[in-house]
């Protein structure tokens, strides 16, 4: 399958394991396929500065779709490309009526996550809130902006928000997608079962791999996507090739034309060595 021009991935749970490990395999294909001139992207729910580091390791220089699609950055310059981000006319609206659901409230940016002291129970209950004293610093702490009231977190996150990420069980979905929807139209997605992204209306995986195709000058017949969760299911489907990780949800399984290993085995790596290097490993 010597004709892919493009590969796209997920990064967590495809790519790299949640321990954000990348298996050797993962690495030496994609320096292969660049190699015979095959151009190799990530698309990721994270934002640039969680996902910077991930993507230097795996070489991966060129674009990057981030925050679900919602946004395409180019690397090198780190010119946005493309954006399509939430109107900062609902994102008060939204988190009014998101607050009604949870207690756990994020409001993702380009480069930052904003997060507020009334919205991050999930966090603390889990062992990792962002405001207890001392806490250690990361990538994540880093794209941390911390605010106090609602109403500094709306001012904070009107401007910047791509996405809401909501930390609600899976049979709310339903219910606050259709209170949201009477003030407007939105996209919504998941990764798994405790939480939801609610984006703007057309912000997709699928239609940011598209988008990025254009810019390439490929169709969909010469495109590999990988992936494993919900929200990879629209680029699984669009791609000419869409393959889903041994360890992928049922959806992503569904939606794709191909299931291989498992992350930490090197799936991803697996197959562009088999499909697109033509030489196994």
């Amino acid at each position: 399958m010597n004709d892919i021009k493009l590969i796209v991935t997920d990064i967590d749970g495809t790519l790299a394991t949640h321990g954000e490990h990348i298996p050797q395999i993962n690495i030496d294909a994609i320096r292969a396929a660049k190699e015979l001139g095959v151009k190799v992207c990530a698309c990721t729910a994270r934002n640039w500065t969680t996902a910077k580091e991930i993507l230097e390791r795996a070489g991966l220089t060129d674009y990057c779709m981030l925050l679900n699609g919602s946004v395409i950055l180019d690397v090198k310059t780190k010119e946005v490309q493309y954006r399509n981000r939430i109107a900062p006319e609902y994102v008060g609206p939204l988190v009014d009526i998101v607050s009604k659901y949870t207690d756990g409230i994020t409001i993702e940016g380009t480069e930052n996550m904003v997060i507020c002291k009334d919205f991050v129970g999930p966090m603390a209950r889990r062992g990792w809130d962002p405001f207890a004293p001392n806490r250690p610093q990361n990538i994540w702490t880093q794209s941390q902006i911390k605010t106090y009231s609602k109403e500094e977190f709306i001012e904070a996150g009107k401007d910047i928000c791509n996405i809401l990420t909501v930390w609600i069980d899976h049979d709310q979905h339903l219910p606050l997608y259709s209170e949201i929807s009477e003030i407007g139209p939105f996209e919504l997605s998941a990764a798994d079962d405790d939480h939801v992204y609610i984006m703007a209306k057309d912000a997709t995986k699928g239609l940011a791999v598209e988008i990025l195709a254009g810019l390439y000058g490929v169709t969909a017949e010469n495109v590999m996507c990988f992936g494993d969760s919900k929200n990879d299911a629209s680029m699984l489907r669009w791609a000419g090739v869409g393959v889903a990780m041994g360890n992928a949800n049922q959806l992503a399984k569904d939606s794709a034309d191909i299931v291989t290993a498992r992350v930490e085995e090197g799936g991803v790596g697996r197959e562009i060595f088999r499909r697109v290097v033509n030489r196994r490993r």
